[in-house]
């Protein structure tokens, strides 16, 4: 048995490791889309194909990055050793529910960028800076939705059964229920919009799914922070 739980401990540092490579991989990536602008406009003869290719290389690193970090989600080997430490679903479902309201708060400055791009485009001005923060503000919302409904989590079984029980069950309900709520408002609100000027609805799409996921994130953590008294 101390000889499993010695392996398990050496694959968790391994997981860990790839996971925090994989975060370094998206920061890089993250990095080359405002380099990426700034090419663009430095007025060279050849910096707008390159900044178009720095854009889209960018891009494709963050995706690349979070397919990468799927493949080091907590497994059953962390499961293993954090179970010998004790009470390690409680801590688990604490520190998801915690990012999940955390998340909206790092992100907003991007989700501008991309409403910013958004307004650029739909008035005919984008540039690769708008294009890639267009591109890139939807995955950050559709992630934090995917975390919300426990769809981001590639684990095995038992690192699935320690997410969901009964309880964590009925918080995704409700937290997805607000956000149907608060999308469905959003569509009303951004309907009127678009009736008076079409590319301020545009521009406004962005924002709203942003607001739509942060919603239903921090439904889920108040929720969450409730149960456990705090």
């Amino acid at each position: 048995m101390n000889d499993e739980l010695q392996k398990a401990k050496a694959n968790e540092r391994h997981r860990v490791r790839r996971l925090w490579m994989a975060a370094g991989q998206g920061g890089l990536g993250l990095t080359a889309l405002p380099c990426a602008g700034l090419l663009w406009d430095t007025g060279w003869p050849l910096g707008e194909p390159l900044a178009v290719i720095l854009a889209i290389m960018g891009v494709g690193v963050v995706v690349a990055s979070v397919a990468w970090a799927g493949r080091y989600m907590p497994n059953g080997d962390t499961v293993r050793v954090e179970n010998a430490k004790g009470g390690y679903r409680d801590s688990v479902q604490k520190k998801r529910a915690v990012s999940m309201a955390l998340m909206p708060l790092t992100s907003m400055y991007l989700v501008y960028q991309g409403t910013l791009g958004a307004w650029h485009i739909a008035n005919g001005q984008g540039d690769a800076q708008a294009w890639s923060m267009v591109g890139l503000s939807p995955i950050i919302s559709v992630f934090l939705l995917l975390m919300v409904a426990g769809l981001d989590n590639r684990g095995d079984k038992k690192m699935k059964r320690l997410l969901e029980d009964e309880l964590t069950l009925s918080f995704r309900r409700d937290a997805l229920n607000v956000a149907l709520g608060v999308a469905m408002i959003g569509l009303v609100a951004v309907f009127g919009l678009g009736l008076w000027r079409p590319e301020a609805a545009v521009a406004a799409l962005p924002g709203l799914m942003f607001v739509t996921a942060s919603a239903s994130a921090l439904r889920y953590w108040q929720l969450d922070r409730r149960a456990s008294g705090g």
